[in-house]
């Protein structure tokens, strides 16, 4: 609440919203908020917090009996006051309290997908990511070192790098794209898009729940077409519908809020060391997309089978549910977000240059070939949109030319600004 006061309420206030303030007193008390929300009264399910809260409340009102009406009315949005704030990071572009309040007022109705996860005989629906692996293991099985703060996570990554740890499964996948050029190109497509100036999905009539499932539970029989492939050697099994999952970890740089695909990853638990290490380093330097041993699909649904393990670790938005077999299959524009363009995610552009600074660039104070060529190299970032990528490759060949080290900086804090206000 301090962060909520200090932070965010003098925002709000000055923007004139009218609010309903409720602290969460226990665990699961985001679904029943969500769950019994009057959807007429409301515009917006704002959660101070991380993406726990956001789950919840997504849940929450997927258990209405007018569920999909809920779903398309109500925008929930994140204010980030927690530990992983990946929902504030893809839709407002920070994870800073006061900046998310901006962005929420400012913000444009925004559809985005929601999968279904069915385990057991529980339906649940997940609006960030699902992983099976090394992924999972390094958040969930690192509780006990939070103390070391987000090193945690690097540390877990390292010890199982050096085990080779494996995790085998038995995986069948609906796959809409298997091409990363074909990737490339629809999420290029997309981003060429002007804006929308409104949300224009019809409301469901009262009384719609959840969509119906295409392809059956994890309890039915394999959907037509699917074919259970054997992952003995798996490494690494994640599926996004966000890109950044952290402010330095842009695993999904295809994913869209509502193509009605999950972007997927896999790769295997016995490559060498050094490749592991190198696709970690390749996450912060946004070149992971392009390594050749990272199989990167869209996806519109799948089952994944754990076996030969007695217990392991399954990560749904980031909590940990039974170690079982589950399916998911994802649901186009079923639920509403609040972003800063209406149909993209928020991909900042600065921190490209930012990944120049910590290679050395900031300590040398840079050099005119150095820095032409980082902005170069960002003008070829595949996801870079086409505006961007003109104007950038018209400066790689002046900006930097012939000047000496303290106008290059100065120079380059321009461009900052410049990039930070397009």
């Amino acid at each position: 609440m301090r962060i909520y006061h200090k932070n965010i309420a003098p925002i709000l206030a000055a923007a004139r919203c009218e609010l309903d303030v409720e602290p969460t007193r226990h665990n699961g008390h985001a679904v029943e908020i969500g769950r019994e929300l009057d959807v007429d009264a409301y515009d917006v399910i704002a959660c101070c917090s991380g993406d726990g809260v956001p789950h919840e409340v997504w849940n929450g009102l997927g258990k209405k009996p007018d569920a999909a009406r809920a779903l398309a009315k109500v925008a929930v949005a994140q204010l980030p006051c927690g530990s992983g704030n990946a929902h504030s990071l893809n839709f407002n572009g920070t994870d800073s309290p006061s900046l998310a309040a901006v962005a929420l007022v400012k913000g444009l109705r925004t559809p985005l997908d929601l999968t279904s996860v069915t385990q057991g005989d529980q339906r649940t629906l997940s609006f960030l990511s699902q992983s099976v692996g090394v992924v999972a293991e390094t958040d969930l099985a690192t509780e006990h070192l939070r103390w070391m703060g987000s090193t945690r996570f690097t540390w877990g990554f390292l010890v199982r790098l050096i085990g080779k740890t494996i995790y085998p499964a038995d995986i069948a996948v609906k796959v809409e794209m298997d091409s990363k050029q074909a990737i490339r190109e629809a999420y290029r497509t997309e981003a060429a898009k002007p804006p929308p100036t409104h949300d224009s999905r019809p409301v469901p009539a009262t009384g719609t729940g959840l969509p119906e499932l295409r392809y059956g539970t994890i309890n039915d029989p394999l959907p037509s077409g699917w074919e259970l492939i054997p992952h003995d050697t798996l490494g690494n099994f994640y599926a996004g519908n966000m890109a950044y999952m952290s402010p330095d970890a842009n695993f999904f740089p295809a994913s869209l809020p509502s193509d009605g695909c999950l972007d997927l990853i896999r790769i295997s638990g016995d490559i060498k060391r050094y490749t592991a290490i190198s696709t970690l380093l390749a996450i912060e330097n946004h070149t992971f997309f392009d390594l050749p041993h990272v199989d990167y699909k869209k996806i519109s649904g799948y089952r994944i089978i754990p076996k030969n393990q007695k217990d392991g670790y399954i990560s749904i938005d980031g909590e940990r549910v039974p170690f079982e077999p589950f399916q998911v299959e994802v649901h186009r524009g079923l639920g509403t977000v609040l972003s800063k363009t209406g149909h993209l995610l928020f991909v900042c552009a600065l921190d490209f240059l930012d990944a120049a600074f910590r290679s050395g660039f900031g300590v040398r104070m840079g050099t005119p070939e150095l820095a032409g060529q980082w902005i170069r190299s960002f003008s070829d970032i595949p996801f870079c949109r086409p505006a961007i990528r003109k104007r950038l490759s018209i400066l790689s060949n002046s900006l930097f030319d012939n000047c000496g080290n303290s106008r290059c900086l100065a120079r380059l804090i321009h461009l900052v600004r410049w990039l930070g206000c397009m």
